[in-house]
């Protein structure tokens, strides 16, 4: 099976961006620190699922396990920058609630021999509100640096994304009955926003801290 171009340049990108918050870890504050892990877990499902799918090998399991692991990791990182209590009480909930909601999908309407529609068009929604929670809190601060605020450049990059992608994960089963042609043409955005995304949080390690 040959996989399009654009596959190979989001690994590279994603490489580059893992290698570039390895360069400055030690330097790194804890959240940005959590990010890089979140980043080289995701690398490693892309490499996978790319591997898998070069021998034909039924990937879509890790595609169920990443909107977990993905929605996880975000919740930790978010948890790590709001100071409220009851916000962060709000995550962790939803977090729990997504988890009973994932393990029930999983032996009911959306078992691993599927997409996972639901349950990542499910966490893209909670990404999004999560996301503006966290801002609602970082603009009522005095003093920002809004350029050089990591916070911003990671939220920017995971709302891109979710927000992005939410209605070709809330179709993509929909979507399968089309054309594969047209089909690699219209994941092409998911990878497109992977890139993009990828670039926010470079800019993020960037940043002063």
């Amino acid at each position: 099976m040959q996989l399009p171009l654009i596959v190979y340049v989001v690994i590279l990108v994603q490489s580059s961006v893992v290698l570039l918050g390895g360069f400055r870890y030690r330097s790194l504050p804890h959240s940005l620190r959590i990010l890089e892990w979140f980043l080289v877990v995701t690398l490693g499902v892309v490499v996978m699922g790319v591997v898998l799918s070069l021998f034909h090998v039924h990937n879509l399991w890790l595609s169920h396990l990443y909107t977990l692991i993905e929605l996880m990791f975000i919740v930790l990182l978010y948890s790590s920058w709001i100071k409220q209590k009851q916000t962060r009480s709000v995550l962790l909930v939803s977090l729990l609630v997504f988890f009973v909601f994932w393990i029930v999908s999983k032996f009911t309407f959306e078992p691993f021999s599927i997409d996972d529609g639901w349950t990542a068009t499910f966490s893209k929604v909670l990404q999004i509100i999560f996301s503006a929670l966290l801002l609602v809190e970082v603009v009522r601060e005095n003093e920002i640096v809004w350029m050089n605020d990591m916070r911003l450049w990671v939220v920017t990059g995971i709302v891109v994304y979710a927000s992005g992608t939410l209605f070709l994960f809330a179709f993509f089963n929909r979507m399968l009955q089309i054309s594969p042609d047209r089909l690699k043409i219209i994941w092409s955005l998911n990878w497109i926003l992977t890139i993009i995304t990828n670039l926010l949080f470079a800019r993020a390690f960037l940043c002063k801290t």
